[in-house]
């Protein structure tokens, strides 16, 4: 379900202040993930200062960028610039080809300005063992190479430690080897090669993120989010620590700290693309704020344009904050917008709103949802939940139905979940056959009692439990069945001491009270042969309905009796 833009400006949040250090150092830019305006600089600056190192630079900014042919556009222009032994532009050039994974091309070229340069130009050897890593970038979680095709962590090691040997104190050399040393699965000489780049002089914030990125991906959490706020406190503007520890935020299901940090990530980096308003608003939606959730797809629809994502998202939200209406709209039109992207939660949050309405028609079309998602969902019980709008309906078979599909879908049913199905079972006890004379199905009636049991357990002290368990006990068998094998006489008894003494409960269950005292003034006097409790429910019971004619003729019988009695004996 919770697959996101400038933060200070949509959610005036009090008490949060963030360093807006402006910078006009395109290398930062890159770094911050910031490439379109570091590319317009240095393409600025190549326009305005054409020669060998602005020309490379400006390629270099797209090249990181993942835009290889602009970059190449841009290298070729610097070709006829290059120093004799520093072909520093054509070796941009051969790299295009490498991360195309042109190697025809890519094999010769690369070692062509290799010979030009004799092999021993640090910044030659340096460029091509870093294309070698593929360009190593955080994001979203993880540290990828932004051209995987390319990566060699052999190659890249060769060229950069060679590159070391002629250039021991240089800290871009050291970061790159760190990332070789990454992808050739030496984590620790991958720290050991970012410290060396942090003791050289490299921009503390990259280093410590790119550590704690080491950390993350060997799974060590605290040490990855202790570097990545390092690299916040060496610079609070460092957008991708601030998306990293989102992102690990989020991982580890700590949705609020994933929302906090993505706000404070769109803040640092002014970041408002789809996919990053999406992300925020996603992780406002999973910290349950779903206000601002809303709000943020509301304050940025320009820049979302017709995603239908944002229906989704807020449908989804709206759902949440009991605005049925609303989410079935949104719902509706992301369904009908990407018809191939949906899912079974957008089912479920769907039907949970079509339950909201006032309409009866819309609760029978949310369980019909709310069923398509049952299914798929291993964290909610939906069967509950449709279950519990056909009890409400009384459609007993449905009910039962739906609460069986959830115990074979590992769900364990609470309380209420017992009590309902205990009840439908004991409604459906009751049967017609054809000629529509009443069949007692025992089954139902001992389904019933084993569910009322389970809910009695975690509910002691309801009333109504125990009244349909000793109902259920003897409505299953013929009345005089039901009396001689004593099974509801328990049930009964206790129904009576839980009630007897309210009067309001008593005028609530005066039907089910009287049944209680005849069962159980029958059982004294036909299977206990105990005239004393006989009399003493009698008693009970008249004290309590003292108008009640059934009652009222068990004592004039018992009365009768006993003139019998005494008439015999003289």
């Amino acid at each position: 379900m919770k697959t996101h833009i400038t933060f200070l400006l949509l959610s005036g949040l009090g008490g949060i202040a963030f360093a807006q250090n402006p910078t006009s150092d395109p290398n930062t830019l890159m770094n911050l993930g910031r490439f379109d305006e570091a590319k317009h600089m240095l393409t600025q600056k190549a326009e305005q200062n054409p020669g060998m190192q602005t020309y490379f630079d400006a390629g270099y900014g797209y090249l990181k960028a993942g835009q290889p042919d602009s970059a190449r556009i841009w290298f070729e222009k610097g070709i006829s610039m290059d120093e004799k032994r520093v072909p520093l532009n054509e070796t941009g050039a051969a790299i295009t080809y490498l991360v195309k994974n042109d190697m025809a091309n890519a094999d010769a070229k690369l070692t062509t300005v290799v010979d030009k340069s004799k092999g021993k130009n640090a910044d030659i050897l340096y460029r091509i063992g870093e294309a070698y890593t593929g360009y190593l970038t955080p994001g979203n979680g993880s540290i990828k190479p932004v051209y995987p095709k390319a990566v060699n962590a052999t190659k890249a090691l060769d060229f950069l430690n060679r590159a070391s040997e002629r250039d021991k104190k240089n800290a871009s050399i050291q970061l790159a080897l760190g990332d070789a040393n990454y992808l050739n699965k030496d984590a620790g000489t991958a720290v050991s090669r970012y410290e060396s780049a942090l003791e050289m002089g490299m921009d503390p914030s990259r280093v410590y993120q790119r550590i704690g990125d080491i950390y993350w991906q060997g799974r060590n959490l605290n040490l990855a989010v202790e570097n990545y706020k390092k690299a916040i406190e060496a610079n609070p503007s460092y957008g991708p620590a601030y998306n990293q520890l989102a992102e690990l935020y989020f991982l580890v299901n700590r949705y609020k700290d994933a929302a906090n940090y993505m706000d404070q990530y769109v803040s640092a980096t002014h970041d408002n693309r789809q996919a990053t308003l999406l992300r925020q608003a996603q992780f406002h939606f999973l910290a349950k704020d779903f206000k601002r959730a809303v709000n943020l797809i509301d304050s940025n629809s320009t820049a979302l344009g017709q995603n239908p994502i944002v229906y989704r998202i807020k449908g989804w939200a709206y759902s949440s904050l009991k605005e049925p209406q609303k989410a079935i709209e949104n719902i509706n039109t992301f369904l009908e917008k990407a018809p191939e992207k949906a899912m079974p939660d957008d089912y479920k949050y769907l039907g949970r709103a079509y339950m909201e309405t006032d309409s009866a028609s819309d609760d029978s079309l949310g369980a019909v949802f709310l069923a398509k998602a049952a299914p798929f969902d291993t964290t909610e019980n939906l069967y509950s939940d449709i279950a519990k709008y056909y009890y409400r309906t009384k459609k007993h078979p449905e009910a039962v139905a739906m609460l069986d599909s959830a115990a074979k879908h590992g769900f364990k049913s609470d309380v209420q979940d017992l009590f309902r199905y205990g009840m439908s079972n004991y409604t459906l006890g009751f049967q017609r056959d054809t000629a529509g004379k009443l069949v007692r199905d025992t089954v139902r009636f001992a389904l019933a009692d084993s569910a009322l049991a389970l809910a009695q357990k975690g509910a002691p002290d309801y009333a109504p439990t125990v009244l349909y368990r000793a109902k259920a006990n003897y409505y299953a068998y013929t009345p005089e069945e039901a009396v001689l094998n004593g099974k509801a006489k328990p049930y009964f008894e206790q129904f009576i001491s839980m009630v007897g003494d309210k009067e309001e409960e008593r005028k609530r269950y005066k039907k089910d009270l009287v049944l209680a005292f005849k069962y159980l003034i029958a059982y004294n006097d036909l299977v206990a042969h105990d005239e004393a409790a006989q009399k003493e429910w009698l008693q009970k019971g008249l004290s309590y309905f003292p108008d009640n004619k059934d009652l009222a003729k068990i004592a004039s019988s018992d009365e009768e009796n006993t003139a019998e009695t005494d008439s015999t004996k003289q």
